[in-house]
């Protein structure tokens, strides 16, 4: 009956009925409730409903039942990205310790890295030429090499395990661009190209 009922809560969930596969999932879980597979089904459905504080709480209890599962640790970092930065380093910061070639997690962690850089743009953007705004321009702009500095070697490292990104290589580009390294912007432009 367990297997059963497991089975027709992940069919739901295939199908997008979310409301009856999280009805079937309690069901199953109360058969069977130590079964990783459906615990991860349930994390989904509150991950696309937008619900991350149960996703999250969710994606906890596999987490304990497997810790060393790095795609798991990253699937927190990534919920824990906007409300609490400082977890969701720690998070990307454990999958990488566990798994040194997890492009992902270096990904995740550059991003999460630049995620003030679009309100840094807009706050520059707004600034005016008067002695006050010159120097909140040289302020801001402090602060952007600092992030991009802070972000840098995720990004280089996830370039390494993944050459044929162009859209890190790019940012690496814009980066180096920003920082004014110009002997490791050339480099890699050559290195794109091949």
């Amino acid at each position: 009956k367990a297997d059963i009922t497991r089975s027709i809560a992940l069919m739901y969930v295939q199908q997008g009925k979310m409301e009856e596969a999280k009805t079937a999932i309690a069901e199953a879980k109360t058969l069977n409730p130590d079964d990783t597979v459906l615990l991860s089904a349930e994390a989904d459905i509150f991950y696309k409903a937008g619900d991350m504080a149960t996703y999250k709480k969710l994606i906890s209890q596999l987490l304990e039942k497997n810790p060393t599962d790095t795609n798991l640790l990253m699937n927190l970092g990534i919920a824990s990205a906007k409300t609490d930065p400082a977890a969701a380093e720690a998070y990307y910061k454990k999958a990488i310790e566990l798994k040194p070639d997890f492009s992902g997690a270096y990904i995740n962690m550059a991003l999460l890295k630049l995620s003030d850089e679009k309100k840094m743009n807009d706050e520059i953007n707004k600034l005016g030429t008067s002695e006050k705004d010159n120097k909140r321009y040289e302020a801001l702009r402090k602060q952007k090499n600092q992030m991009y500095l802070s972000a840098l070697s995720y990004l280089e490292k996830a370039f390494d395990l993944k050459p044929d990104d162009e859209e890190i290589g790019n940012t690496l580009l814009n980066i180096y661009n920003a920082l004014e390294m110009t002997d490791k912007k050339a480099a890699l432009k050559a290195r794109m190209k091949k």
